[in-house]
This record gives structure tokens, C-alpha cells and sequence, in this order.
């Protein structure tokens, strides 16, 4: 093994990892404000993938241009969730709450079947389907502009959270909504709107993943671990700990994948993801106490 293939290895994993970040900051965002373990966040994923793939593939539309259609339809389809669902769940348990987004996570993939079948589906996109050559170093650009969007959206996001006066009422109403309420926040406006950008945000981590991977409606579960698995590292709420904590794993796959056949370098991920949980003894329900 040469210094190359790691070098390599390694520009790879901070590329993947950027995908990851945008994979998982809907998940964090939702979880670490609202306590609500969105279990359908991974097929929102996907079906945004299906659409952005319909646009792009099927119509022949600018890849760069349909991003933000995608994104505002999901945030608009997130607004109708948490009308219709999340909000009237709000003094419901855990338990209920889980099993009512495991519902619509059924639904959608039902339908995304329906339309798109369970073929797996790659996104032709055109002018960004080139390959950067830097020395040793060969990345597709795809990649490269996926990643660069992801940290953008991210170190944008965190500037919001931590600059604004209305990043200032959604971290408010992440540590106590009673008291949120109290001082004039509107709590259930609040809780709309982040709730809508939180799917948003997961329809944003499926357009950068079908720019750069192949993928099918009935492997969203896999993704759903990968986001968990960046939100345990990361911490909730933080987009830039989420940033971090998605650099990190796509680094450990890549350069795993160096010293271990290909189909072991999962169960090495999910390993890291049983380490993650127990080391971190208090789990998700902890994590809920956490601020952002």
C-alpha cells in the first residue's frame, strides 16, 4: 500500500462525509428542537433522491437549478405533516409518536414504489459528471460540488441558529417551549416552521446523495443508520458538530475500506454505531436534554 491510495482514500471520505453531514442535519434538527424521533426521515430521503432524479434524468432539467424546487416542496409537504400529524401528537409518548411517523415512512415508500418501482436509479448530470485530477488525487466533481454545497448549507444554518434573532427563539424553544411561550414566542408557529425545515433539510440530504450515489426507494433504512449514526457523534441541533461528526465517518469508511474487503466495511460502521450508543449510555432520550 502506497501513500497515494490513503491520500486518495482519505479526500474521499471528507467528500463522502460531507454527504453525510447533509444526510443527517434534518434528523438532528428535528430531534434536538421538537423531541420528535422522525423515523421516516430516511424514505424523505429518498423520495426527494426519486424526485431530484425525475428532474434532472426524466426532464432533462439543470441539476443545479432543480435543488432548490426539491427543497421547497419538501418544506411545504413538512408544514402539512406537522399540521396534519406531528402537531397533533404533541402530548402523545414516545412509543405513539414513533409508531405514527413508522406510518408515514410505509406510506412514502409505498408510494415512491408505485411511481419509481425498485429499480435503482442514477442521476445523469450532465456538465457536473467530470473528474477533477489534482496530482494523485482523482475526485468526481460531482462529489466534489455535493460536498461544497453541504458545507455552505451547514456553516450557513449554524450562523442562523447562532446569530439571528430567530435562531435565538428556536434554541429557546429547544430548552423549555413553557418558557418559550411565555416571553411571546408563537411555540407552535415555531415548531411548524422548524419542523418543515427539519424535511427540508432531509429532501436536501437526498438531492446531494443522488448526486453522487446510485440508489433505490427500499435502501432508505441504510441511510437512516448513517444519519443516527452522524447524530450520536455529532450532538443534536449543531450543524456544525454534524458537519464534523459526518467528515468523521466518511473518513473511517474510506479508509477502512483500505485495510478490510469491501462488505465488511459496514459491519465495522455499525459497530462504531453500537460503540456510539453505548458509550454514550443515555442514548437518544439524553440527547433530548441537550441544547443547540
Amino acid at each position: 500500500m502506497n501513500i497515494d491510495t490513503i491520500v486518495q482514500a482519505f479526500a474521499n471520505g471528507l467528500l463522502l462525509g460531507g454527504v453525510y453531514g447533509g444526510l443527517a442535519i434534518g434528523l438532528s434538527l428535528i430531534l434536538g428542537v421538537l423531541r420528535i424521533v422522525n423515523i421516516a426521515h430516511s424514505v424523505i430521503i429518498i423520495f426527494a433522491g426519486l424526485l431530484y432524479w425525475q428532474l434532472v434524468t426524466g426532464f432533462g432539467l439543470d441539476p443545479l437549478a432543480m435543488i432548490l424546487p426539491v427543497v421547497a416542496l419538501a418544506y411545504l409537504f413538512g408544514l402539512v405533516v406537522h399540521r396534519g400529524m406531528a402537531q397533533q401528537l404533541a402530548r402523545e409518548d414516545n412509543s405513539t409518536v414513533m409508531l405514527a411517523f413508522f406510518g408515514l415512512l410505509v406510506v412514502l415508500e409505498s408510494i415512491a414504489v408505485m411511481i419509481w418501482t425498485t429499480d435503482t436509479r442514477t442521476v445523469a448530470l450532465g456538465y457536473l459528471a467530470n473528474v477533477i485530477e489534482l496530482g494523485p488525487i482523482s475526485v468526481p466533481l460531482t462529489r466534489v460540488v455535493a460536498a461544497l454545497i453541504t458545507v455552505g448549507v451547514l456553516v450557513g444554518l449554524h450562523f442562523f441558529l447562532t446569530r439571528t434573532l430567530t435562531g435565538s427563539a428556536i434554541r429557546g424553544l429547544s430548552q423549555n417551549p413553557d418558557v418559550a411561550s411565555m416571553v411571546g414566542i408563537d411555540v407552535t408557529r415555531l415548531s411548524r416552521r422548524v419542523f418543515a425545515a427539519g424535511i427540508a433539510f432531509a429532501a436536501f440530504g437526498g438531492v446531494v446523495l443522488a448526486m453522487t450515489q446510485s440508489f433505490n426507494p427500499q435502501e432508505h433504512y441504510r441511510w437512516l443508520a448513517w444519519a443516527f449514526l452522524v447524530v450520536i457523534l455529532g450532538g443534536l441541533g449543531s450543524a456544525l458538530r454534524t458537519l464534523i461528526a459526518g467528515l468523521i465517518v466518511g473518513v473511517i469508511e474510506t479508509m477502512v475500506g483500505i485495510f478490510i474487503p469491501f462488505q465488511y466495511t459496514y459491519l465495522v460502521l455499525y459497530g462504531i454505531l453500537a460503540v456510539a450508543l453505548l458509550v454514550r449510555s443515555e442514548g437518544l432520550s439524553g440527547a433530548k436534554q441537550r441544547i443547540i
